[in-house]
């Protein structure tokens, strides 16, 4: 089953936005949306889109931007791609208002570092990180009334790499509609590129010519000792492991 098809079984079908196969609920009557920018190629990417569709379309909505500030004393560049994906969505689309939400994510949350070893308030067991993440976007849609609230979440690659999340093995099928889009808390709820993989993201890079944003994102979530929140500068110069999974994957979709 393709996306189209899984779409055609919702109310939102008058609201979709086609981008090569890949579809985005945006309602010219919103007014608000939130969209997850960590400083990554995908979540970078998503924002590109959107933001595209609201000024070509001249809709008159308000961005908001989600991020969160994680592993500051092991990956203290990581605030900073953020930054700079920002400061490259601003400079693009200057029509457009933005409103950037960033929030902090204590090290001891991080499921690298302690799992899942907390129920949530709907019944399930999982890390800090995740529960804080979930629970920070329920804030700031209540807080900023917002339409609809968007995450970059991809599919995993089409072969085998080492530390690949077994949660993104979700296929395109009717049962797993409400992983693509879905409604919470009165807000809609949308992962757009749920059911494609990183692949399909650095193609569009190419196809839009948006190399110059794909560069400035990050994916390698490697540490370097001798880079820590002590010695960082912003804008320096940070390696990548070439060992983490997110290299592997990225590395993979450029070659695809």
């Amino acid at each position: 089953m393709n996306i189209k098809q899984l779409y055609d079984s919702t109310p939102y079908t008058n609201i979709l936005h086609e981008v090569d196969g890949v579809y985005f609920p945006l309602d010219k009557n919103w007014k608000n949306i939130g969209i997850s920018v960590s400083g990554g190629a995908d979540s970078a990417l998503l924002a590109y889109l959107l933001c595209d569709l609201i000024q070509t379309n001249n809709y008159d909505i308000t961005v908001h931007v989600i991020t969160h500030v994680r592993c500051w004393k092991t990956r203290p560049w990581q605030r900073h791609n953020s930054l700079d994906v920002y400061t490259a969505l601003l400079a693009k689309f200057k029509n457009i208002r933005f409103v950037r939400h960033e929030n902090f994510l204590p090290p001891d949350f991080e499921w690298g570092t302690k799992g899942p070893t907390i129920v949530d308030e709907y019944g399930k067991l999982n890390s800090g990180d995740i529960i804080e993440i979930r629970a920070f976007a329920e804030y700031i849609g209540h807080k900023e009334n917002l339409d609809a609230y968007f995450n970059a979440v991809t599919h995993n690659p089409d072969i085998e790499i080492e530390g690949a999340m077994l949660t993104r093995d979700i296929e395109a099928k009717p049962e797993n509609l409400s992983k693509m889009i879905t409604t919470h808390m009165g807000k809609l709820s949308s992962h757009p590129f749920r059911f494609i993989n990183k692949s399909w993201i650095y193609k569009q890079y190419k196809k839009l010519d948006i190399l110059s944003l794909f560069d400035i994102t990050r994916s390698c979530e490697g540490e370097f000792d001798d880079i820590t929140y002590k010695t960082y500068t912003p804008g320096q110069y940070v390696p990548v492991c070439k060992k983490c999974f997110w290299c592997a994957e990225r590395t993979w979709a450029e070659q695809s």
